[in-house]
């Protein structure tokens, strides 16, 4: 795991490399390399893990000809080695990274579909005049890049970029809109004016003045299924999981996990504790309905590990500032936790393994057991009843009846006016849906927030779509398709990865290695999800009977959800308010309406209700990124 950025197609003034390198050193700050060429540079902040001793980056082949930097983990280079020493090559360390530059010399770019793991890498092809950059299949590791008159900059963090000198601070305004809309900025844009993100699955060659863009790994979806039963289906899922969980936890050094006491973390610790029975594990607690702790302890005692906890309290909020400089965006409120945790993590291990992505293979958010009933209400041709429970869901807004899904703070009035809305978009495509149930920001409430005659008022929606066209129409993979162009990498394993590096621990997910993923898209819907309980990952569900106590494997889900309703007085998020939705700060940035930003606060504070809460926080983290990334002003905690 590193940090890496480089460039080519120019010839850098001197301290470009080191000043774009020393802005991301959390990410590594076991070493530093360098290779500076003619015209094209490279340069790594490795965070050791593999050939702790001679696994030094930037690597090249024998002659020199291919040099590479690497951020990730090539889970399967072990194999991959042995092929490469057969065929005659000659390896000078045990790194992954030294597998990949000569896997590179027999096969080109190819040699990205023989891979397995995580990763991003810039790697310059000296004898051919070329630089390839690439992200790997699902997008665990990020990687951006700026491309202007035939020069190529690329990063991990987007602050690397920022700091080479020659990329402009201006905001890209249409992506503050998609931020307040989806909690997040679909790629391949990023809140910065010409700086975007390498798309997951896709490989970038920089040859002269051209920049190519490929894909080579497109999500499969199998809407047949093999001739299987359901027990066959199961003992398959529970192999390669196996298989998955052991091969995560390879390294030279110690791997912990994080363990909420949810299913997901739950089972990854069960086979994680066969191959390590010291593991280390890590959950954080809240105040109130949200903490999770004493299943993690259960789970914990019933795996046998050594097993922290941390505290995630209203006075955690300082620590915002420092979340969004690293997240190198606003980010959602669920980054702090995670924050925390990697900071706790890091004086016992160097790498975690981590259940996130189970939800999004597996059907585990309570959104895609609506939209799989809206599905099939859509596919019976009943477009009243569609009208029918928008009607209902507006009758129960206003009577203020309180639901509770997936999370503990009431949804209240804000929350019932969402879910019309989302009943309302789920006349259209899937895909208008889903993007209707991730929002934040209703078009209602965003044109009553913006300035009128701002800048934003009419940038509505002028980003790359949250998710494509329906993939597979009558299929539950087509709702769950929806997640991979953007949602998951792009905010889901953003956060994660930024928030853990910004401590220099590398999270490892399991249940989003390529391999089980084009599994579990071949397993048929019914071990997915069923809309009446226990609802999603069933598969996970049928492993979890024989593997977990049986409190812990009939767990209702409970997401990982900041309790931010029951701190919107605390003296600490106070501060944060003051000092960035006051009416002078919010005029002199030019967004929004003054009264507009003051009556929601009003209501939060009013209300606690969940939504509101969360848009309050948007508002917070979007003028904190602006003053440290576009004003150029660092916040302490």
């Amino acid at each position: 795991m590193c940090g890496i950025c480089g460039y080519a197609g120019f010839e850098a003034a001197p301290g470009l490399l080191d000043r774009m390198a020393d802005s991301i050193r959390h990410r590594g700050p076991d070493s530093q390399g360098r290779f500076r060429g003619v015209a094209s540079g490279l340069a790594v902040e490795r965070l050791a893990m593999v050939d702790l001793a001679r696994g030094e980056q930037p690597i090249r082949n024998e002659d020199g000809s291919v040099v590479l930097v690497l951020n990730g983990e090539i889970y399967n280079h072990a194999e991959l080695r042995a092929g490469l020493e057969a065929r005659g090559h000659r390896l000078r360390s045990g790194s992954d990274a030294e597998v990949v530059v000569h896997l590179y010399e027999e096969q080109g770019i190819a040699c990205l579909n023989r891979l397995r793991g995580m990763f991003a890498l810039g790697l310059h092809d000296l004898r051919r005049g070329e630089t390839f950059l690439a992200r790997d299949r699902l997008g665990l590791k990020p990687l951006y890049y700026w491309s202007q008159g035939g020069r190529l900059l690329f990063a991990s963090e987007t602050k690397a970029l920022l700091e080479s000198g020659l990329v402009s601070r201006e905001v890209r305004l249409e992506a503050v809109d998609a931020y307040l809309r989806l909690r997040f900025v679909p790629g391949p844009a990023t809140m910065i004016q010409g700086v975007n993100r390498l798309p997951a699955g896709h490989w970038l060659c920089h040859r002269g003045h051209e920049v190519r863009i490929e894909r080579y790994w497109q999500l499969p979806i199998d809407d047949g299924g093999r001739e299987q039963t359901d027990r066959e289906w199961v003992e398959q899922f529970e192999h390669l999981f196996d298989e998955t969980v052991r091969l995560h936890m390879r390294g030279d050094v110690a791997v912990g996990a994080y363990l909420s006491g949810g299913l997901d973390s739950s089972l990854v610790v069960a086979a994680a504790a066969r191959v390590d029975d010291r593991l280390h594990t890590f959950s954080i607690g809240f105040a109130g309905e949200a903490d999770e702790g004493s299943a993690a302890r259960a789970m914990a005692a019933h795996a046998g590990t050594v097993h922290h906890r941390s505290a995630c309290d209203a006075d955690a909020l300082r620590f915002l500032p420092q979340v969004v400089w690293h997240a190198d965006e606003p980010p959602a409120a669920v980054a702090l936790p995670l924050f925390l945790l990697a900071r706790d993590a890091r004086p016992h291990v160097k790498a975690v393994l981590s259940g996130e992505g189970a939800d999004e293979v597996l059907a585990g958010y309570a959104a895609h057991r609506a939209l799989e009933a809206l599905r099939r209400t859509r596919s019976l041709a009943a477009p009243a009843v569609l009208r029918g429970a928008a009607w209902l869901a507006s009758l129960a807004s206003r009577s203020g009846i309180d639901l509770r899904l997936d999370h503990p703070a009431p949804l209240g009035r804000s929350g019932w006016q969402r879910i019309e809305h989302v009943l309302k978009a789920a006349r259209g495509s899937l895909a208008a849906t889903w993007e209707a149930a991730i929002s934040l920001f209703a078009d209602v409430e965003l044109e009553r927030l913006y300035r009128r005659g701002g800048p934003l008022v009419h940038l509505a929606r002028r980003l790359h779509p949250v998710a494509g066209p329906d993939a597979a129409p009558g299929s539950l993979d087509a709702v769950l398709a929806q997640q991979f162009d953007t949602w998951l990498p792009d905010n889901v394993l953003s956060r994660q990865d930024k928030m853990s590096m910004a401590h220099s621990v590398e999270v490892r997910l399991p249940y989003l290695d390529h391999v089980l993923v084009e599994f579990l898209f071949t397993v048929p819907p019914h071990l997915k999800l069923r809309l009446l309980p226990p609802g999603g990952k069933i598969l996970s569900r049928r492993l979890a009977r024989h593997r977990l106590p049986a409190a812990l494997a009939s767990r209702r889900k409970q997401s990982l959800t900041v309790p931010l309703e029951a701190h919107l007085d605390s003296a600490t998020f106070g501060e944060l308010l003051a000092s960035t939705l006051n009416e002078a700060r919010v005029r002199r940035r030019g967004y929004f309406e003054p009264a507009a930003v003051r009556d929601l606060v009003q209501r939060a504070r009013q209300t606690r209700e969940f939504v509101l809460a969360k848009q309050v926080l948007a508002l917070v983290l979007l003028e904190l990124w602006h003053e440290q990334f576009v004003d150029g002003v660092r916040r302490s905690a």
